[in-house]
């Protein structure tokens, strides 16, 4: 890696011999630290949406305002998750991390190619694992006692993504790290990959597709409009990122007759 200012960064966080800090606690708390902006950073832009008349053309389900009583039932128990749930399992991963051979030295720190097809791989691992996972929380009991709860916003919003049930968060949570622990080198991968998913699903939970969202120029992206339809009829579209294992196993059938019944509707409101 040749950007000097990240290399010497990552040299002073994890010198314990200039803030006499070891370095499990280093990796820990900043591995939530940084968590917590991330989400939080990314929600921002959806945030200052909702308050332009202009980018509210853009919403998905027009008419569902995300009012600030909803978002604080759902940060009331984002906080809660995030303080009580993952900020243990973020604090004890570095051991697990250590185990799986995932370096935090600044001599070995990754190159940016070698962070990007990571990245790619991670993402077609957790959507696999999301897909079928997803799916399973959709059955009945499970629905009713765990899932519902990630479904009480069935407009969602962006800070809505990690809106879930303990339980859920635990085991959806799994799948974000099976591809790091399968193929990470280095804790600068796991923080990029960290980066890169909480972008993604802060995006597909927000409620806006925009002409210049992902899904709108990359074939097989998901994206807000895929997702939201999930929220807004409980069913199909189980996948995190991608299209094609709903299609591959056909569980984005009715999402399709529901598409073309908009574009039909629109083409008569064009027509008269």
């Amino acid at each position: 890696m040749e950007t000097g200012f990240v290399v010497d960064a990552w040299r002073y966080a994890f010198d314990e011999s200039r803030h006499g800090y070891p370095e499990w606690v280093v990796s820990g708390v900043l591995s939530f630290v940084l968590h917590e902006l991330f989400y939080f950073g990314a929600y921002l832009p959806f945030l200052i949406a909702d308050q332009c008349a202009s980018l509210r053309t853009y919403k998905l389900q027009a008419g569902e305002w995300n009012t600030w009583p909803r978002q604080w039932v759902c940060l009331r128990g984002l906080l809660f998750n995030h303080f009580f749930i993952q900020m243990p399992l973020i604090l004890f991963s570095h051991p697990v991390f250590a185990w799986c051979g995932i370096s935090t030295s600044w001599q070995t720190l990754p190159s940016w190619s070698t962070v990007g097809w990571q990245i790619i791989v991670f993402f077609l691992i957790e959507d696999f694992y999301f897909y079928w996972i997803h799916r399973l929380l959709h059955w009945g009991p499970l629905y009713k006692y765990i899932h519902k709860v990630h479904h009480l916003h069935a407009a969602p919003f962006g800070i809505a993504a990690e809106y879930a049930h303990p339980v859920e968060t635990m085991f959806l949570g799994i799948g974000t790290v099976i591809g790091p622990f399968l193929f990470a080198t280095h804790l600068f991968t796991v923080w990029a990959w960290l980066f890169a998913r909480l972008l993604q699903t802060v995006e597909v939970h927000s409620g806006y597709d925009f002409p210049w969202s992902l899904n709108n120029w990359l074939p097989g992206w998901g994206g807000a409009e895929f997702h939201d339809y999930h929220h807004m009829s409980f069913q199909g579209n189980y996948a995190s990122t991608f299209r094609w294992w709903d299609r591959v196993f056909g569980t984005d059938t009715k999402y399709l007759m529901w598409r073309l019944k908009q574009s039909q509707k629109g083409a008569k409101l064009d027509k008269d």
